[in-house]
């Protein structure tokens, strides 16, 4: 059952890539498109229910609420960034729960340098992609700096979880694609909107994948 659905999260989601953009320039109702984009993470959601993760199916359920908020349009925009975040927290708390302890992580040279070099990813990324000035900036670093402390709980992981820190890692690039799609031109902003989605996809499916064998 687990790979039969996740084998459908994946078309959904390589279905919402292709086609996503082409639906809302058809000027149809954009709830449709949304519904599509949504049903991936959805599904995933539903393998963390069976396999009573709850905390898991929380994170990705707040994901899919956030996926529909931001495809509904800017008038949704900082609710779905809200909605992502609170996903996040969920994801912190089972990791944190889950783990080794941060003061264990942070003790192995390897992930601390991983941690330090993923949260000067973080700064530069944020000043780089968002400019200053826009009335975004704050609270898309508000947003970043949790989706950080997302990832980096993942480091608190022992090694047989590295798909949940693989997971983690995809996520945070792909908020980068998120970022440069919307303040800065593409030369094709189709390939570079599917490239970003299909990241942030194998990140979430590798995020629940991962995680449904932690236990407290």
């Amino acid at each position: 059952m687990k790979h039969a659905l996740l084998a459908l999260s994946a078309a959904l989601a390589i279905a919402y890539g292709l086609f996503g953009a082409g639906l809302y320039e058809s000027g149809m109702d954009r709830a449709i498109p949304a519904a599509l984009k949504t049903s991936g993470i959805a599904v995933l959601a539903g393998i963390a229910l069976l396999h009573r993760s709850r905390l898991l199916a929380a994170a990705l359920a707040f994901g899919a609420m956030g996926d529909a908020l931001l495809a509904l349009g800017p008038s949704t925009f900082l609710y779905g960034a809200a909605s992502f975040l609170i996903g996040h927290i969920f994801y912190i708390t089972l990791f944190l729960r889950s783990g080794i302890g941060v003061g264990a992580a942070l003790r192995s040279p390897r992930r601390l340098i991983g941690a330090l070099a993923l949260i000067v990813a973080a700064i530069v990324m944020t000043s780089l992609l968002v400019p200053g000035d826009h009335a975004l900036f704050a609270p898309l670093a508000v947003y970043t700096g949790v989706l950080t402390l997302m990832t980096l709980s993942t480091f608190t992981l022992s090694a047989p979880f590295w798909l949940v820190m693989a997971g983690g890692m995809l996520f945070f690039i792909s908020d980068g694609f998120v970022a440069a799609n919307m303040f800065h031109p593409q030369s094709d902003p189709a390939l570079a909107g599917f490239t970003g989605w299909m990241i942030y996809w194998a990140g979430q499916a590798a995020l629940c994948i991962g995680a449904l064998g932690l236990r407290r």
